[in-house]
C-alpha cells in the first residue's frame, strides 16, 4: 500500500512541481560558451572595436596629455578632448592619481599610462586590474605597428 501512494505522489509531485524537467533552455546556451575574441588588425579604431568587445565596455578613448585623440570607439572627437582636460585638471588639484573612477550614467574611469590618457565608459566600475589589462593590449597593440 505504501509503495502504490509512493509512486503516486511521485507522479503527482513530478508533474506539479517539474522535478524531472530535464528541457535545456537554448536561449541561454550562447551566452555560457566561451568565444575566442581575435584582437588582430591594421587599424587603431578597429582594434579599439573589438578590445571593446573583449573588455565588455562601452567605449575607449586614448588621447595624448594634450587632449589630441590616438584612438577612438566613439565618432565624437570632443570627448577625447574633454576627457584629457578633465584629468589634467582632477591630477592638478590631487597629485599622483593612479586611476579616476566616476558614476554618472554608469562609470567613466580615467587612467595614464606612458603619456596617455585612457578614458573607458563602461556599465559597471572595472576594478584596477580590469583597467590595466585592457591598458596593456593597447600598449602592445601601439607598440606593435609602430
Amino acid at each position: 500500500m505504501f509503495r502504490g501512494l509512493t509512486k503516486l505522489l511521485t507522479k503527482i509531485s513530478s508533474r506539479v512541481l517539474n522535478i524531472e524537467d530535464e528541457v535545456k533552455v537554448i536561449g541561454l546556451d550562447n551566452l555560457l560558451e566561451y568565444k575566442k575574441i581575435n584582437l588582430s588588425s591594421r587599424d587603431l579604431d578597429d582594434f579599439l572595436q573589438k578590445l571593446r568587445l573583449k573588455h565588455i565596455v562601452n567605449h575607449i578613448i586614448v588621447t595624448d596629455l594634450d587632449g589630441i585623440v590616438i584612438g577612438s570607439t566613439e565618432k565624437d572627437l570632443k570627448e577625447g578632448f574633454k576627457s584629457a582636460a578633465m584629468y589634467n585638471y582632477i591630477n592638478s588639484e590631487m597629485k599622483d592619481l593612479s586611476i579616476i573612477l566616476i558614476e554618472s550614467k554608469g562609470w567613466q574611469i580615467i587612467f595614464k599610462n606612458n603619456n596617455k590618457v585612457y578614458f573607458i565608459k563602461a556599465n559597471d566600475n572595472l576594478s584596477k586590474i580590469e583597467v590595466q589589462a585592457l591598458v596593456d593590449d593597447l600598449e602592445n597593440y601601439i607598440k606593435f605597428i609602430k
